[in-house]
């Protein structure tokens, strides 16, 4: 909590409830983009892990592997002993790239997925 309540002073929120409702509202943003994203993207997936995670780095792997059709460039970069950072670029239909960050989302010793759309013209 003091880990939040110094980041509530820095971001410069009044109060607890502030940043809350910050959050909440910043939460609500992404998930209405994310259900935007529909047709031919480019997505661009930065994903961090935890690959100590028993089965966490072969599950992440399979994921991809059954996204190689739309998969461009994948980079792995080893942050620390503890950390690793997957970068993949894709092209594919929004709805498919949504659902492949869903999923690695939802993976227990993922800490963060972020990705970023453009709309692909040939």
């Amino acid at each position: 909590m003091a880990h939040f309540d110094e980041s509530i002073i820095n971001n410069g929120h009044s109060s607890r409830s502030d940043a809350i409702r910050d959050a909440i509202r910043r939460y609500i943003q992404y998930h209405d983009w994310m259900n935007d994203v529909k047709g031919e993207r480019i997505g661009i997936f930065e994903i961090v892990y935890n690959p100590v995670k028993k089965g966490l780095p072969a599950i992440i792997e399979k994921i991809i592997f059954e996204s190689n059709e739309i998969l461009l460039s994948s980079l792995r970069v080893h942050i620390t002993s503890d950390y690793y950072m997957r970068i993949l670029v894709l092209r594919g239909e929004g709805e498919h790239l949504v659902k492949l960050a869903e999923q690695l989302t939802a993976q227990k010793g993922v800490i963060h997925v972020k990705i970023n759309t453009v709309n692909f013209c040939e």
